[in-house]
């Protein structure tokens, strides 16, 4: 996997949302039997639109090395500033998990020659220039 920790983090910010999703729908629960029921109403649809967010990121974040780089993380940083505003920091956790999965994504891996780092055109590596002369 060439892009491990986006993956993870995409991973583990899902699976924390979903379980913070179903704790609202206990909440939305306990208002219903309580007789609020306008109340566990507003609190069942809000947090329905938070599943389908945290679903959304788990599903993106299992793509993260079939999708490009740049298009996963804008998803990514779309995702996680959909969540965290209208969540009152309920979604926190997983809000800052996608920002940051998006935010790794846009680095440029280092290519790879023979399971050898090459350096880019920019970095210079003394060793690679002995090894030239010599030959």
């Amino acid at each position: 996997m060439k892009r491990l920790p986006e993956f993870l983090l995409g991973l583990i910010g899902g699976l924390i949302g979903i379980c913070m999703s179903f704790f609202g729908f206990f909440m939305s629960w306990a208002f219903f039997n309580d007789g609020d029921s306008e109340v566990g109403m507003v609190i069942l649809f809000l947090t329905l639109g938070f599943l389908v967010i945290q679903v959304a990121g788990l599903v993106v974040g299992c793509l993260a090395n079939r999708l490009h780089h740049k298009v996963f993380g804008g998803i990514m940083i779309g995702l996680g500033v959909l969540s965290f505003p209208p969540s009152f920091f309920f979604m926190f956790v997983p809000a800052s998990l996608y920002i940051a999965a998006g935010a790794i994504a846009f680095r440029e891996l280092r290519p790879k020659e023979n399971g050898e780092y090459v350096p880019f055109d920019n970095e210079k590596n003394p060793s690679l220039d002995k090894e030239n002369e010599l030959m």
